[in-house]
């Protein structure tokens, strides 16, 4: 079971719609035989919240991971929190 962990901070678009953290360009390269269409469908855990997400590509073959609502209410985050990721890929 392909898994990795990373640490990251809570950032937001420049318009203030999106939430999203940051997956650096190793994560994704190790996730790469993955894709489909550029995105890589993964299994996300931040604290005691895990979710179905997407990775999605970046300008820089790093990828993003955007975080809802309900899971920055569950884990009380905040702009600018710093975080530990888990994910793994999922079919």
């Amino acid at each position: 079971m392909e898994i990795s962990f990373f640490q990251t901070r809570l950032e937001q678009d420049k318009d203030g719609t999106w939430w999203y953290v940051h997956v650096p360009k190793s994560v994704r390269d190790q996730f790469k035989h993955h894709e489909k269409r550029g995105i890589i469908h993964v299994t996300v855990t931040i604290g005691n919240t895990t979710w179905d997400g997407s990775m999605l590509p970046w300008a820089d073959g790093s990828a993003q991971i955007t975080i809802s609502q309900k899971v920055r209410t569950n884990e009380r985050l905040k702009l600018g929190s710093k975080l530990a990721v888990t994910v793994q890929p999922r079919p």
